[in-house]
């Protein structure tokens, strides 16, 4: 899957499904992380390379990208723990790491699974 294959309002769709919403750079953030992830899957296997893109692609730093990432995270745990545990495809105990997050989201683009 290529960058220009995966449509943003995909992504986004997804993570609306997760009762997050396009409110906060936060959501942006994450959006092109996980289209990154998804686009190129090595990728998942170092996350630490996927926030510094994220970050010179908004003009921020990795640890805010980490963070942003980590909080919607939680967000979506709180709001949605059944889907992003069907998405996860096993019981989530809590909110999942960002690098596992990022993951499951990419995964679902991936698979189709998105419902």
């Amino acid at each position: 899957m290529t960058q220009h294959e995966l449509d943003s309002t995909e992504i986004y769709d997804l993570l609306y499904q997760l009762g997050l919403a396009a409110t906060t750079t936060a959501f942006f953030h994450l959006a092109y992380t996980v289209r990154l992830a998804a686009c190129q899957s090595q990728r998942l296997l170092a996350p630490a390379w996927l926030y510094p893109e994220t970050a010179r692609h908004y003009r921020t730093n990795p640890k805010t990208i980490e963070w942003n990432i980590r909080y919607l995270s939680v967000e979506a745990w709180k709001k949605a723990p059944e889907r992003l545990s069907q998405m996860a495809g096993v019981t989530l105990c809590g909110a999942p790491p960002p690098a596992r997050f990022l993951s499951i989201l990419a995964e679902s683009l991936k698979g189709g699974h998105v419902a």
